[in-house]
């Protein structure tokens, strides 16, 4: 019986020799189940119907068969969480690559939209600029435009004056009537002061005019030489009528063209400026929606980037936590299969040559 406990303990410590960290629950159930069956062999030597090793054997068969069952949970667990370690890594690793993904095209549309927006701001710039040159313009055209129709105004109608006193003072000579003569002196002699300013008419011969008009009205118009004076005169004012209706039509022709030149500028920039506003208007709107854009942009640039950190952080700690699991699992693993080894060893020993000892022991003891 000495023998038989000493190979037990020489047994446990083989067992134990196996393993490479501390013996697990069922090596200590084990260390217990020996000690139990050589209290009680040593209590009942004889007594009982099964033996002590017989009663080792069964115990060591049990703790094989729960050290496996163990074996068995254990990697049943580490099998769903290897599963969730393999796709979790999967769809985070799947979210990272999107997420960069992401922030590029977010990076992109913020660069091509800055850009838009400098570009438009930069033609809304000029187009202002045209705006203040063009509406400058536009009021100085309609100032020079005023102050041509005025001088043109004032000129037609001291040309329609002067043509409308000579064609009168003309028809008072022909009637030979003096007195109407006398009292067109004035008039025709404003027609006259026109036509030197316009230098139709030297001042000599204005003078000429008017002495002869002055005589003309002192002549009896049956007087040969109030018909001698009068054609002179009449002569000399339908030349000079002659030339202020030349006048007045070349007048009226350049101003019709000058009239048209400046309706059809003052159009046109109306027009410029109208069209330009209207463009002004469209680049304001595009610019605050590219503002807009931009600041949307920016705000889920923020939240893509902010997403990406937490998913590498998550990552990496999955990734730990993951290797750690798997490391202790391979170092487990090992150690239980040790165990295994070392109890279907001791099985394979009792129930070989310490069983058939025991049955020569007993038959002895007997």
């Amino acid at each position: 019986l000495k023998i038989r406990l000493a190979d037990s303990g020489r047994l446990l410590s083989s067992i134990e020799a196996f393993g490479r960290r501390p013996p697990p629950r069922a090596m200590r159930r084990f260390g217990v189940a020996l000690a139990l069956s050589g209290v009680a062999r040593l209590a009942s030597a004889g007594e009982a119907s099964v033996t002590p090793v017989e009663k080792v054997i069964t115990l060591l068969e049990g703790l094989k068969a729960d050290v496996e069952a163990e074996g068995k949970a254990e990697a049943a667990t580490y099998d769903k969480f290897a599963c969730f370690c393999k796709e979790t890594t999967m769809s985070k690793s799947k979210a990272i690559t999107d997420g960069r993904d992401n922030i590029d095209s977010l990076s992109a549309t913020i660069q091509e939209k800055t850009a838009s927006k400098e570009e438009k701001q930069a033609e809304l710039k000029k187009r202002q600029a045209d705006h203040e040159a063009w509406t400058a313009e536009l009021s100085d055209t309609k100032v020079r435009f005023e102050k041509a129709a005025a001088e043109y105004e004032a000129q037609a109608a001291d040309l329609s004056k002067a043509i409308s006193s000579l064609e009168n003072a003309i028809k008072a000579m022909e009637a030979s009537k003096p007195t109407s003569l006398i009292a067109l002196r004035e008039s025709v002699e404003r027609g006259m002061a026109l036509a030197m300013a316009a230098g139709r008419l030297p001042e000599q011969r204005r003078k000429k005019i008017s002495e002869m008009l002055q005589s003309a009205a002192k002549v009896d118009p049956a007087d040969p030489t109030y018909q001698f004076h009068s054609q002179g005169i009449v002569d000399t004012m339908e030349g000079l009528l002659k030339d202020f209706r030349a006048e007045k039509e070349e007048l009226d022709t350049e101003w019709g063209k000058a009239k048209k030149n400046y309706e059809d500028t003052i159009k046109d920039l109306e027009d410029k400026i109208k069209a330009n506003e209207d463009a002004m208007g469209k680049l304001e709107t595009s610019i605050e929606t590219l503002k807009q854009e931009i600041a949307t942009a920016r705000g889920e640039l923020v939240s893509a980037e902010g997403m990406l950190k937490d998913d590498q952080l998550y990552l990496k700690d999955l990734t730990n936590r993951c290797e750690v699991r798997a490391n202790d699992w391979d170092q487990r693993s090992k150690t239980r299969a040790d165990e295994l080894e070392a109890l279907a060893g001791a099985l394979e020993v009792l129930t070989g040559d310490v069983k058939k000892l025991d049955v020569e022991a007993n038959e002895r003891a007997l």
